[in-house]
């Protein structure tokens, strides 16, 4: 079984690397990448200073900010925060986006533009569709903020889910994706797994590419963005072969938006995750050049983003 959790963040990236599939090299330059969070905090003050930070950088992309996975306290739906597995409301978190937001908007130029993807996961918990459905209208209520405040023209939300084969079911997951897509205005990112999937046999824990394909691309608000941590390509090779089924078995190639690393979160874990530690460009270069070494896959892969549990955030 191969994981992709973080230590001190999430878990353990651990288990065995598949053998990768030669691939050539990327044709392209790697977008600059953004800094994605795994967010300790929901902590006002901190989500704005973490954003003012991005927009001093002048980073520009997708950013997610992982606030753990699905929860719920008494009736209120939430998430349990990474590490401290401390319970926070939808609310508070919808509060902490908006301020990161903020902070983006105050300390950045004008010209570049993010979009902030409010991310939570598959991992066991409320993986539900009320849970899915509430956690939509948070993000409505973000993207109807930032009109009224006249960020939207350089800014805008999404939501965003974490979801690992080996994490859940394929039912729970599609359960939480059909929730939200039953209450949203603004799209979704899958920036999880396709652990075992082809070209390395049956995909993990009982999903198939079906499963895998309909909930970052089939359902309507989905949008991939894959974790591309493995040095050897492989999980590269897992996106290309997904993507070259939604083409075989539903006329059309998944378009990627772009790759997920994690190499700073590991020297902020004080780990090396050998075998899983793809710097952002490699981990962009291996997915673009597998995409693009197929005709029917090829595609420009705007994006690319590094994920970090560094500070409080």
């Amino acid at each position: 079984m191969r994981t992709a959790r973080m230590i001190a963040c999430l878990a353990v990236a651990a288990g065995c690397v598949t053998q990768a599939l030669p691939v050539p090299a990327a044709a392209a330059a790697a977008p600059p990448a953004t800094t994605s969070r795994y967010m300790k905090t929901t902590d006002k003050s901190v989500a704005y200073n973490e954003g003012c930070a991005a927009g001093k950088a002048s980073q520009q992309g997708i950013i997610v900010l992982d606030f753990g996975s699905p929860s719920i306290s008494g009736v209120t739906y939430g998430t349990l925060l990474l590490g401290a597995n401390s319970f926070r409301s939808l609310n508070q978190i919808e509060e902490a986006a908006k301020n990161f937001l903020w902070g983006y908007w105050s300390c950045s130029p004008w010209g570049p533009t993010i979009t902030l993807a409010v991310g939570t996961s598959n991992y066991h918990g409320q993986t539900n569709y009320n849970h899915g459905r509430a956690f939509a209208q948070i993000v409505n209520n973000i993207a109807v903020w930032l009109s009224q405040k006249g960020f939207a023209g350089q800014e805008d939300a999404a939501g965003a889910s974490d979801l690992e084969l080996d994490w859940n079911t394929a039912s729970a997951s599609r359960a939480w994706v059909t929730g939200y897509d039953s209450n949203d205005m603004r799209p979704y990112y899958d920036y999880g797994d396709a652990a075992g999937c082809p070209p390395y046999g049956s995909c993990d824990n009982g999903w198939t590419q079906e499963d895998v394909w309909y909930v970052s691309w089939g359902s309507p608000p989905a949008l991939p963005l894959p974790e591309i941590y493995t040095t050897n390509g492989s999980m590269a090779a897992e996106w290309y072969r997904l993507s070259l089924y939604g083409y075989t078995n539903h006329a059309r190639a998944i378009s990627i938006a772009g790759s997920l690393t994690q190499y700073q979160a590991c020297i902020d874990a004080g780990s090396t995750c050998s075998g899983t530690n793809n710097r952002p460009a490699a981990g962009w270069g291996q997915l673009y050049a597998a995409l693009n070494n197929d005709g029917r896959t090829a595609q420009t892969l705007p994006d690319s983003s590094d994920i970090t549990c560094r500070r409080n955030a």
